[in-house]
Order: C-alpha cells, then sequence, then structure tokens
C-alpha cells in the first residue's frame, strides 16, 4: 500500500495519524466478513454495542478499552445501495465541537473488485466536514459528487454519492470506523464490531454484509 500524501494527511487528521493507525495498520490485511447474504437487498442497518471505543495515547501507543468515552461512539450504521447513489449514515452517541478533529474513515469493496476509501473528517477550522475520496490501489483521488452532514443535534454523520463512483456495482461491502482526536491521542469505533478494536497488525476493521443495488430508486 503506498502512503497517503501530505495532502491526504492534512485531510484525514493531525500528524498523519489516522494513516498511521487506521489506514497502515488496521486497513492493509485481509477481509474479516461480519456476515453475508444471498438474498437482494438495498438498505441494512446494523446496531453497534455502546461504549466499546478503543484508544491509543502519547506515553502508551498500544490501543486499548475506553469505555467512558462516548463521543464519536458508534450506535448504528445505515448502508443504503439506490439506483443512482449510494448512502452511509450513522448514528453516534454524541458529537461535539471540541477537540482536534472528528469524523469516520469508510473503506468500500464491489462485486467488480473496485476499492475505494472515503474520509469525512471536521477539524476546529471547518466544523462542517470536508470529504474526500481515493483509490485504494494507487492513492488517486476519485473525482466524485460527494454530498455530506454532520448533524451535531442528532449526532449523525451523513454521505452519499453516485454509484458510478464505484464503477457500476451489482453489490458492496463496508468497513466504516469512527474516531476522534484529542491532544494527547486517538479514540476510535468499528461500527460492525461488537467490542473494542484493539488489534491493528494482522486484524482489520470489520466488514459488512453485501449491499445489493435496488431495483429503483
Amino acid at each position: 500500500m503506498r502512503t497517503p500524501t501530505r495532502t491526504s494527511r492534512s485531510v484525514m487528521g493531525r500528524g498523519g495519524r489516522l494513516t498511521h493507525h487506521l489506514l497502515v495498520g488496521a486497513l492493509t490485511a485481509g477481509l474479516v466478513v461480519a456476515g453475508s447474504s444471498t438474498a437482494q437487498a438495498q438498505s441494512i442497518t446494523d446496531i453497534d454495542t455502546a461504549r466499546d471505543m478503543a484508544g491509543t495515547n502519547d506515553e502508551k501507543q498500544d490501543p486499548h478499552p475506553t469505555p467512558k468515552q462516548v463521543r464519536n461512539d458508534v450506535l448504528r450504521t445505515t448502508l443504503t445501495h439506490g439506483a443512482r447513489r449510494i448512502s452511509i449514515r450513522v448514528k453516534y452517541g454524541e458529537m461535539r465541537r471540541l477537540d482536534d478533529g472528528h469524523g469516520q474513515f469508510v473503506q468500500m469493496v464491489t462485486n467488480e473488485g473496485i476499492r475505494r476509501k472515503l474520509n469525512i473528517f471536521a477539524t476546529p477550522d471547518h466544523w462542517a466536514g470536508l470529504t474526500r475520496m481515493w483509490r485504494e490501489r494507487d492513492g488517486g483521488q476519485v473525482r466524485c459528487a460527494i454530498r455530506h452532514s454532520m448533524d451535531y443535534t442528532d449526532n449523525v454523520i451523513a454521505v452519499s454519492f453516485p454509484r458510478r463512483c464505484v464503477s457500476s456495482p451489482r453489490w458492496v461491502k463496508f468497513r466504516v470506523v469512527g474516531f476522534r482526536f484529542v491532544d494527547d491521542g486517538d479514540f476510535y469505533d468499528d461500527a460492525f464490531r461488537d467490542a473494542p478494536f484493539l488489534r491493528f497488525l494482522g486484524d482489520t476493521s470489520t466488514q459488512s454484509r453485501r449491499v445489493y443495488r435496488a431495483t429503483s430508486r
């Protein structure tokens, strides 16, 4: 896997932390499948266990459970594969305009073998959030009409994009990680794992079931 560019690191987070921990460590190993389905569907919703975040700090880099953390703790994820657009909607325990930034990282793979990464990241200078999609193969940016919102009242991050940004898939599988940066460390939550995500090397965040294209939407 190529090292992300300086520009991509600045979008993803302070000091490339998300790049180091989530992209290089957690998201470069083999697939971990949360489940599979042969029945076609256009939308699936997954409920995640509360207070199952993990964290690192500057003194101790090894990830450890942080059950007292509720901010950016994933509670529910809805994945929708419409006839024209694909969307990811994540409900969090709490979202606030505090600390060094927060957001969510999404990794996608399709039945055609297309792999994309998508980051939605808010900073003190831009709490409404920024988005970026890029190819896993070479790190090149994907020009795509991405729509997103960060709702600090309902604690929801929603993002959608045209299907053509990932070619023309019959189905898509997702990995979703919510994260938050603080002055002396990071916190993060695997949306599809009902336990703290503690292993960066030799493991990945959990993958969703296949989300099939709707016949009309």
